[in-house]
């Protein structure tokens, strides 16, 4: 693949030259192997590669892009990632490419973003400046606030989501049972709490029963 943005090769002098990908000539990343020729490479340059050509590019094979494994080999795993990098970031050297990836979650040089950055906050800035954008960032002030209205708004969204599946039951049990529609005036009776009650312009279709209070039971 390219060169990494985030580490450069401390010893690639005394790197076993088996460990290169032909490709872009550094230590593999990701290494896969083609299933009809053996040959190596890493997963984004292979990737790359065949945007423009399916061919193996050591022997010249007809490849797939499918017709590739993940190398799985611990020896030869193990040996890449005892490579020794340095962080382009912090300056930090002598970290194993294997721990690379938790060096990073902690690199005080990083660039990463706000906590509020779902919240459009665009600061941008070194991990060890952080506190300081904290302090004094408005955003990321209301941000619980946010996360909790978010929270409301989802459980609302669920709970009319459930009443629209109830009314949608109850109106197809409606067309069941109550195939003619009650004329004005008539006199009906609920079947949950047997009231009667009479059908009019103003209400035709509401009645309050007081046997039941459905959201309540939600």
């Amino acid at each position: 693949m390219a060169i990494n943005i985030d580490w450069e090769n401390m010893t690639e002098n005394s790197i076993d030259e088996d460990l290169f990908c032909p490709i872009c000539t550094e230590p593999f990343e990701e290494p896969v192997c083609a299933n009809q020729c053996g040959h190596t490479f890493c997963r984004k340059c292979i990737i790359n590669t065949f945007r423009t050509k399916s061919q193996c590019p050591t022997c010249r094979h007809t490849l797939t892009i499918d017709g590739f494994h993940p190398v799985t080999t611990h020896p030869f795993l193990n040996q890449l990632n005892k490579i020794l990098v340095k962080c382009k970031w912090c300056s930090q050297s002598n970290i194993q490419r294997g721990d690379f990836k938790d060096h990073i979650k902690i690199c005080t040089k990083i660039i990463i973003p706000c906590p509020a950055a779902g919240i459009y906050c665009d600061w941008q800035g070194q991990r060890d400046q952080m506190q300081d954008h904290v302090q004094v960032c408005p955003l990321v002030k209301i941000q619980p606030t946010i996360d909790e209205l978010k929270t409301i708004i989802k459980q609302q969204t669920e709970q009319i989501r459930f009443l629209y599946r109830i009314l949608e039951r109850t109106s197809e049990h409606h067309k069941e049972v109550c195939p003619e529609e009650p004329t004005k005036n008539e006199t009906v009776y609920c079947d949950i709490c047997e009231q009667a009650f009479t059908i009019d312009e103003q209400n035709r279709c509401l009645h309050f029963c007081p046997e039941i209070d459905i959201c309540f039971n939600l």
